[in-house]
């Protein structure tokens, strides 16, 4: 038997849309694969999440992805997956991506084979144009490679890690809600103002250039974005308050992640990053919304854990 743990992870990060994602040190999901003589993979669930994860191979993207690492390197036999959920569906957090990861990479270590990591990053894209109906990196990436990385290509896949200086801590509050990745994208728009994508050129660069330097004030500043948060407002009618709660307990700023529920903020420290994660889900349970949180920082991927 061989196990993999990949991480949830934050996408986007504000004017990042579709290019930038950070591995978090939990939520983690976790895959044990066991080499087996018939071929093919079976898979069962397991955790608090479970539950909501189909069974079927086809359909369950850790078992599709062992699928994929097996049929690359020609072994014989097959998979027996335990997926154990600790990342909800549809919360934001890379869900999907990390269960593809964590499958995958528990295949290749069962399989004893050694599967290059692009191979890796384009059967986890694959994986998550199964579960979420398109293919993208940006949480793939973080969730194999861990850290602070930039998409540049998807097909092929090409990634850069890149700088996050500082001990930072990452406030992470998940509303008891969800917000389908298949959904948040169909209300996009096709074409965006001019003046919007200039805005979020200067914010990628400040962004960038605050997370080099260790700049965590100029780094909350720089987590706007005209591209899709403002079409996806509709989605989470909330975020404005639960942003004011944030501020409000000591936040530099609160930001949804990738299509949300999911919201973050970078906090100086693990005290800092509490208070802002109680008074947000205190918020949010006055408004009738219940949610969880996680005190977290940035962390490694499948291929380091």
């Amino acid at each position: 038997m061989a196990t993999a743990v990949a991480p949830g992870s934050l996408s986007n990060l504000g004017p990042g849309f579709d290019v930038l994602g950070l591995a978090l040190r939990e939520p983690l999901d976790r895959v044990d694969a066991t080499r087996r003589p018939n071929p093919g993979v079976g898979v069962t669930v397991a955790g608090p999440f479970g539950e909501r994860v189909p069974t079927d191979p086809d359909r369950n993207v850790a078992a599709w992805a062992a699928a994929q690492v097996m049929a690359t390197t020609g072994a014989d036999g097959g998979l027996d997956l335990v997926v154990h959920k600790h990342i909800p569906p549809g919360s934001g957090l890379g869900s999907s991506a990390a269960s593809a990861v964590a499958g995958a990479v528990a295949a290749a270590r069962a399989l004893e084979e050694q599967v290059h990591p692009t191979v890796l990053l384009s059967i986890g894209r694959d994986a998550e144009a199964l579960a979420a109906g398109s293919a993208h990196l940006d949480n793939v990436a973080p969730a194999l490679l861990g850290g602070f990385v930039a998409v540049l290509r998807t097909k092929p896949p090409e990634i850069r890690s890149l700088t996050l200086k500082g001990d930072w801590s990452l406030a992470v509050i998940l509303p008891h809600l969800e917000v389908r990745t298949a959904d948040a994208r169909k209300v996009l728009p096709r074409r965006v103002p001019m003046q919007d994508a200039v805005q979020n050129l200067r914010d990628l660069a400040g962004l960038l250039d605050a997370a080099a330097r260790g700049d965590l004030e100029a780094f909350a500043r720089h987590l706007g974005d005209q591209l899709a948060q403002p079409y996806r407002a509709p989605l989470v009618p909330w975020l404005d308050g639960a942003r004011q709660a944030a501020i409000a307990a000591g936040a530099p700023a609160l930001s949804i992640s990738g299509s949300g529920p999911a919201v973050f903020a970078p906090c100086v420290d693990k005290e800092r990053a509490r208070q802002v994660c109680d008074a947000v889900v205190d918020w949010l349970d006055d408004q009738g919304i219940g949610a969880q949180s996680w005190v977290t920082a940035p962390g490694p991927g499948a291929l380091n854990a």
